[in-house]
């Protein structure tokens, strides 16, 4: 009896131990503990830095399948932090597996903007009072409301210019301070292959092991900001709940998840789908930094010390051979400008190549607007190779396999009526130099990522995962996936000539000179794939105009980008 009491007792104490293991009872278990592990025995920064395991999320619906799973199997606590968060189907998915986590006794934080997110005081009532275990914070709140008025939003304009422009771009969930996830997505149908317009092609990283604790301490120091106002501070929240006059969501019916979910329902809880398609795709890296800007981006209107720009300032400095970026917002500041011109001077062969919008799939027309403006620039003075994706792609079933049913339901909504349907938009935010380094995160190439927005995304040296990253982003550059900017064959001299007009009268205030010296080519069939600096390049391509992939001429989506691009050298700055 003794003996089998002793036996009862080690199988007893293996079950306990087993259970405060982070997610011993998800497939994930072995890859959070293997990542663990080194750091127990390590100090100091370089604990932090080494033996993580990282795997990229490229899939919209995977990387929603993923953050439920976790939410699911996370036991002591959940850290969330977004720029935009919707009340719309993946929105209340996400809140609705929250609330029942919290349920569980897992404490949940949640840091929104408050500019872009829900806005609806009812809805923040509701959060507030759920559960003791979850709380809500947002940050940078106008007037110390939820929902202002125009002219609380005015007079907040007016008090601080920057305070308003300054806001939290941050993408950020940690569970348990083992496994996270960070890159681009924001928290709305659009980011997760769940709408019946348009969709984002977007990227995520999931790191399990101690830099998971490194985003932990980021979140913190967010929650802990002076601006991140707690829900039950905002006055028209605050008396909503007071009153108790506010719809409650007791059961998973009251949440309204349409025809959704049902296939993700199914899939969560398969321990050898999620074997199969993330823990199995967990691989060691040799070293990644979490890199962050501090809450508020630091002083003055524009920051000139902001840690994640300085970082990646530093990394790009170390290009030798090659550059590859993807990023939804290609517009460069003159800093960094500047810092191609040098990299050109320090190395006449770096290869600089942009995965980016196009006019047809941008989200962002006044971001396109200051594209368009500077392209000459780009292509003529720093020799960048830039590839604009097409709304649909070659690639499209590929990367959005729900296009057909979100195909389907777009037309029964849209009662008969012409509707475009789904349609794919850069929103990824990825670099890679040289095959050794790689960046996923929040961070555009853009004015407002540089110097205003705070950001955050991890820093990957490992040459296998670099290499993997950039083969994704080439595939979105393929010619069937993306139209080329190239050199227009303009008459002998005309180049020349129209160049000097166009970088004289762009100088002005308003951009007036209306004739450009690049456009977008796209392959010819049959024809061999070459760079736009190549002599064939005009032999294998042809000409599809600076606005391809729109129906007719002078749209009013082109208009307003001829506009933007007259207006835009005021406005890039915030743009």
């Amino acid at each position: 009896m003794k003996t089998i009491g002793a036996l009862l007792a080690c199988w007893l104490f293996a079950s306990v131990l087993a259970a405060a293991e982070p997610f011993a009872d998800s497939p994930l278990g072995p890859a959070v503990a293997a990542s663990l592990a080194p750091a127990e025995t390590g100090e100091g920064a370089e604990a932090v830095t080494r033996g993580n395991r990282l795997a990229s999320l490229d899939s919209g619906y995977d990387a929603l399948l993923l953050r439920v799973h976790l939410i699911r199997h996370a036991r002591r606590s959940i850290v969330v932090q977004t720029f935009i968060w919707t009340n719309d189907e993946c929105g209340r998915l996400m809140i609705c597996e929250l609330i029942e986590a919290a349920r569980r006794g897992v404490k949940v934080r949640i840091l929104a903007d408050s500019l872009v997110s829900d806005q609806n005081p009812a809805v923040a009532a509701f959060l507030a009072t759920a559960h003791p275990n979850l709380e809500l914070r947002h940050y940078r709140p106008s007037w110390s409301r939820l929902k202002p008025t125009l002219v609380h939003t005015m007079l907040a304009g007016l008090w601080s210019f920057r305070g308003i422009n300054q806001r939290m771009h941050n993408k950020l969930m940690v569970f348990d301070d083992a496994v996270m996830i960070t890159g681009g997505r924001n928290i709305e149908n659009t980011y997760y292959d769940h709408a019946t317009g348009l969709n984002f092609r977007d990227r995520d990283v999931l790191a399990t092991g101690p830099v998971a604790r490194a985003a932990a301490e980021s979140f913190e120091e967010f929650w802990r900001y002076k601006h991140s106002v707690p829900t039950t501070a905002l006055t028209d929240v605050a008396a909503l709940a007071a009153s108790g006059k506010f719809p409650r969501y007791e059961q998973r019916a009251d949440y309204d998840f349409g025809p959704f979910f049902g296939e993700l329902e199914r899939e969560v809880n398969d321990a050898a789908l999620i074997r199969e398609r993330f823990a199995d795709r967990l691989q060691p890296v040799e070293k990644v930094t979490f890199i962050s800007d501090e809450p508020g981006k630091s002083a003055g209107y524009f920051s000139r010390t902001a840690r994640i720009t300085r970082e990646l300032r530093g990394v790009l400095a170390q290009a030798e051979s090659s550059i590859v970026m993807q990023t939804p917002y290609l517009i460069l500041s003159k800093p960094a400008r500047k810092l191609v011109r040098e990299l050109h001077e320090k190395h006449p062969g770096l290869s600089i190549r942009i995965s980016t919008n196009s006019f047809a799939s941008t989200d962002n027309i006044m971001a396109y607007s200051a594209n368009y403006r500077l392209r000459n620039d780009y292509i003529e003075d720093l020799q960048l190779e830039i590839h604009e994706f097409k709304p649909q792609p070659a690639t499209l079933t590929q990367l959005f396999p729900t296009h057909a049913s979100l195909a389907e339901l777009a037309q029964s909504r849209a009662g008969g009526a012409k509707t475009p349907g789904p349609f794919l938009c850069v929103h990824a935010k990825s670099l890679v130099v040289d095959d050794r380094v790689a960046f996923i995160g929040s961070y555009n190439l853009d004015p407002r990522s540089e110097n205003l927005n705070t950001e955050v995304g991890l820093l990957i040296e490992d040459a296998r995962f670099a290499r993997a990253l950039r083969e994704e982003i080439e595939r979105d550059m393929r010619p069937e996936n993306a139209w080329v900017i190239g050199r227009r064959a303009l008459p002998l001299g005309m180049q020349a000539i129209n160049g000097l007009l166009d970088d004289f009268l762009s100088l002005a205030p308003v951009d007036v000179w209306p004739i450009q010296n690049t456009s977008s080519f796209e392959l010819k069939p049959g024809s061999t794939a070459v760079a736009p600096w190549h002599p064939d390049f005009h032999r294998n391509y042809r000409e599809v105009g600076s606005f391809p992939g729109t129906e007719g001429l002078l749209t009013t989506k082109e208009i307003l980008t001829r506009l933007y691009k007259a207006v835009g050298p005021t406005l890039t700055p915030i743009l």
